[in-house]
């Protein structure tokens, strides 16, 4: 037999939604808007670092544990693919479902920060951590280009950050990415905001 409170929860929630008065709804604006993309870039940084690479790494298939295309192919949809699917439907609009193209297939869509974001921290993490094979050598080869000690094959001996840290060195690019696409958003500029206060001392 069925439970009933699924249905009831919905209900009661979707009633509590309806009467939020308009009033009591803020704008968006750089105020309520930054710490959502604080706290978005930290559950995505947990999706991308804690959720995808063991998810690819576990992969029956060898070629796809193994692969460095694999891991950046999964954050790509794992993280993208619910907003994909809700422009795809019209899932946010209200009105009634339709199909319409997603904002990432529009012109200068793959701009959008949150579209190529999760590939790179995903990568970055993966660099960071030696997740795999090929990204131990990526980290080797950068370490090498910055000027790090190398061998006789050109390769830096790099020893892999533990996934801890590695986690939140992607959490603090995360942050820094999507505070800039807020201010970007909402038209904050810091410049005129230093010429101005500039201008009156």
């Amino acid at each position: 037999m069925l439970s009933g409170a699924t249905p009831l929860l919905c209900v009661v929630t979707q009633a509590l939604v309806e009467s939020i008065p308009a009033s009591m709804i803020p704008i968006p604006s750089f105020n309520t808007e930054l710490p959502f993309s604080i706290f978005d870039a930290y559950n995505r940084a947990f999706l991308l670092c804690s959720i995808v690479p063991p998810v690819v790494l576990s992969s029956p298939a060898a070629g796809a544990s193994g692969s460095p295309w694999a891991l950046v192919l999964s954050s790509l949809v794992l993280a993208n693919g619910g907003f994909f699917l809700a422009n795809l439907f019209s899932l946010l609009q209200p009105t009634p479902l339709a199909v319409s193209t997603p904002p990432e297939l529009l012109p200068y869509g793959w701009t959008a920060t949150d579209l190529w974001s999760a590939p790179l921290v995903a990568a970055l993490y993966a660099t960071l951590t030696h997740t795999q094979p090929f990204w131990a050598d990526v980290h080797a080869v950068l370490v090498g280009l910055v000027g790090g000690a190398v061998d006789a094959g050109g390769l830096a001996k790099v020893e892999p950050l533990d996934a801890e840290t590695a986690r939140a060195a992607c959490a603090l690019v995360l942050t820094g990415l999507l505070v800039a696409r807020t201010a970007r958003t909402f038209g904050v500029s810091f410049k005129n905001g230093i010429a101005e206060k500039i201008k009156t001392n």
